[in-house]
């Protein structure tokens, strides 16, 4: 039999599982703009997402029922047709490019890096770099605050002591 018009990879599961985890991978890719997955899922999720770009880049009622189909996440829709599209409005296509990493450890496959071509602008993301120093702060705090709180070792050992001494 001949596979004349069947194209794409079905990797490995049935057509409703298949489904499911690219319609995941797809919002994966619009809300954070770049995953890492295996090669092989990232070409597939790549096809499906070039797609939705371009559909997304019409603007209409009837592209946003249309792309709803395969996002199904109001968070990730709104992302798309107010971020996403506006930026590729002149680019023809080629939306997302696969970037190959090292193989995954567990099993050894081929692992690759799924993202968007144009990056979000610096101004949408000025929260993830306070972010961290906060969370340094905070533990330094908390690490002088246990230190003050702890006691010294000659203490400790008069607690043991004193049980052993009452029995």
């Amino acid at each position: 039999m001949s596979r004349h018009m069947n194209t794409g990879s079905k990797l490995s599961r049935n057509t409703s599982h298949r489904r499911a985890l690219l319609d995941n991978l797809v919002r994966s890719v619009i809300l954070s703009e770049s995953i890492r997955t295996t090669t092989a899922k990232a070409k597939e999720a790549r096809r499906v997402v070039e797609k939705i770009i371009t559909k997304a880049r019409q603007g209409t009622l009837a592209a946003r029922r249309n792309v709803h189909r395969t996002v199904r996440d109001q968070a990730a829709l709104a992302k798309l047709f107010d971020s996403i599209a506006p930026r590729f409005k002149t680019r023809p296509g080629g939306y997302t490019r696969i970037v190959h990493v090292q193989n995954r450890v567990g099993d050894n496959a081929p692992m690759a890096i799924l993202e968007l071509v144009e990056k979000s602008k610096a101004e949408d993301k000025p929260a993830e770099p306070e972010k961290k120093p906060k969370k340094k702060a905070e533990a330094a705090a908390q690490a002088s605050s246990e230190k003050a709180e702890k006691k010294p070792a000659k203490q400790k050992k008069e607690r043991k002591s004193e049980p052993e001494e009452k029995r």
